[in-house]
């Protein structure tokens, strides 16, 4: 690597900031870059590569994960009952002893862990939207007889999420709400 070459270059560049200066600085500086960027080129295409078939890999294992049957992965019927993954099961459970834990703090966790469940239930069953709330709208009630509690279920935990300390979540409001959502998802046998 030649340093008095890349400080011409520099110095042409920078003295002489006519267009005539930078058409003739400008293929030396090329002719140096050249070799240099096959390469980095190279490397960042090995990068993009592996990067994109890691990305497959890791969305594979949690669909997996989240989905052991085949019934669950392709989702739901509307109306229909969705089964239960073994791991949902032990994430209730989680809430449940969040629920059990006399600080206010673990409270709102099982709430908004809750809240989580239920969003990722509604998906499977075939109901989309950005948020929890645009999917329970695009619910029937016929296909849904809690709708009402899961709202209610809802609205408090966004009180919890948005509100923060400002609201006040008591024991006692706060196993209302887990037995709100915890009718939701017996009714589609999802816990």
């Amino acid at each position: 690597m030649d340093l008095n070459a890349i400080f011409e270059w520099i110095y042409l560049f920078i003295s002489d900031l006519s267009w005539e200066g930078i058409i003739t600085a400008f293929p030396s500086g090329v002719e140096f870059v050249r070799p240099f960027s096959t390469v980095v080129s190279l490397l960042f295409l090995t990068g993009i590569a592996y990067c994109f078939f890691r990305i497959e890999q890791i969305e594979e294992q949690t669909r997996h994960e989240d989905h052991p049957d085949e019934a669950a992965e392709t989702g739901h019927a509307r109306g229909q009952d969705v089964q239960p993954a073994s791991t949902t099961t032990k994430r209730f459970e989680r809430i449940l002893e969040h629920l059990s834990s006399p600080r206010e703090s673990d409270w709102r966790l099982a709430v908004l862990e809750a809240d989580v469940l239920l969003s990722e239930m509604v998906t499977n069953m075939g109901y989309h939207g950005d948020s929890l709330g645009e999917k329970l709208k695009s619910v029937e009630a016929s296909d849904f007889t809690s709708l009402q509690k899961a709202w209610e279920a809802h609205a408090v935990r966004n009180r919890v999420a948005h509100e923060g300390a400002a609201f006040t979540l008591t024991e006692r409001e706060a196993k209302r709400v887990i037995g709100l959502y915890e009718e939701v998802f017996r009714e589609f046998k999802y816990v």
